[in-house]
């Protein structure tokens, strides 16, 4: 976290992280992405909140980032700006308001990587591919290479998961959690899915139905954070030595060619909204 900001203050890095919802009269909660269900968050966060007022009056959206500051964007004339709301260490449970005995808990304890995610999938989204890994500017669409390094067990998961590359998310309690296709151990899933609770097991069938045929999976816990990314590369960039002489070679080894699956390289696994 960055402890010298204050509320309202500007925000000085990227902008990532858990979704929530604010509204005037106190409420805070996750929505079920482009549909209108709610979970509220149980206990309410009401310092923060306040602090939520004091920027935007109405409330609005904010992000929880894996280093448990949250941030929100308000307008500045025809754009927007990243502002700094407070701190929060994200616990409790989610909470159905026709039937509170429903609830989940936000920060599942537990599991095992490769577990079914028992929770709602949410957190800083990233990809990677091979051995690199960046996050995708929302605006601009260019990929912003992460400086921190992911821990070898967790890099390994989501290789052995995911060879073909693709998007994870970081929970604000530094969980990373992915979306898979082929589960790894389909008869532990089966149970796993039979025992998850009802709330989790209709936002997997809304995914399903709406196109994603993935499952959440656990795969392990970040111990640096916060994820740190560089600038992304542009026209003027220097080479770097490397970089340079890995030119030389491929150069050198040019001439016949094989043709390239597409589906070799595979970003869209994880979408923001659907």
């Amino acid at each position: 976290m960055i402890s010298n900001l204050s509320p309202g203050d500007e925000w000085p890095d990227y902008y990532r992280g858990y979704r929530l919802r604010t509204n005037p009269d106190g409420d805070i909660w996750w929505q079920v992405y482009q549909g209108t269900d709610r979970l509220f968050l149980d206990p309410t966060p009401d310092t923060l909140l306040e602090d939520l007022r004091s920027i935007k009056r109405l409330g609005g959206r904010v992000r929880i980032t894996e280093d448990n500051d949250v941030i929100t964007r308000i307008e500045d004339g025809d754009d927007y700006s990243d502002v700094y709301v407070g701190e929060l260490t994200l616990t409790g449970k989610l909470v159905p308001k026709d039937d509170p005995s429903y609830g989940i808990d936000v920060h599942p304890t537990g599991l095992t990587p490769g577990d079914v995610w028992p929770s709602v999938y949410d957190g800083a989204k990233y990809s990677f591919g091979g051995d690199r890994v960046w996050w995708k500017h929302p605006g601009t669409h260019k990929r912003h290479p992460v400086k921190t390094a992911l821990s070898k067990d967790v890099h390994t998961t989501l290789q052995r998961h995911k060879p073909r590359g693709g998007s994870f998310r970081v929970t604000p309690w530094n969980d990373v959690v992915t979306l898979v296709e082929n589960p790894p151990d389909p008869s532990k899933t089966q149970d796993q899915l039979h025992e998850l609770p009802r709330v989790v097991k209709n936002i997997i069938v809304m995914r399903k139905k709406r196109g994603v045929e993935m499952l959440p999976i656990y795969v392990g816990s970040l111990d640096d954070t916060p994820i740190e990314v560089r600038e992304p590369r542009s026209l003027t960039s220097e080479l770097t030595p490397d970089e340079q002489a890995e030119l030389d070679s491929w150069a050198g080894s040019l001439g016949s060619t094989t043709e390239t699956n597409p589906d070799d390289h595979r970003f869209d696994d994880d979408p923001e909204d659907w």
